[in-house]
């Protein structure tokens, strides 16, 4: 076999691997515990309940500027964060099919 062969396969192997961590990171997004994003959107929801019985002008500025900063919105994030690793897994495997044509 040559060298080329050889190390068109070795990054032919190293990209499926890569694509294997890819897939599990994808699995690991995903059982992300819809009861725990739940917990966080009734937190929120209580903040919102308890800040319309609050009258103090300190705690409602400080209220809103914890809503403004987006502080429990990260649920979105993980939605594109699966969506980035999905679409370089299918890049990967474009790129992987190529090398097995090579070899």
């Amino acid at each position: 076999m040559s060298d080329d062969v050889v190390t068109i396969q070795r990054t032919k192997l190293s990209l499926i691997n890569a694509s294997r961590s890819m897939a599990l990171m994808l699995d690991k997004l995903r059982s992300i515990d819809a009861t725990e994003m739940g917990n966080i959107r009734n937190i929120v929801k209580n903040i919102d309940v308890e800040s319309d019985g609050i009258e103090n002008e300190k705690a409602l500025e400080l209220i809103q500027e914890i809503r403004d900063a987006d502080v429990f919105n990260f649920d979105q994030d993980v939605v594109e964060l699966i969506k980035n690793i999905e679409s370089s897994q299918s890049v990967l495997d474009n790129y992987i099919n190529v090398l097995k044509r090579l070899v």
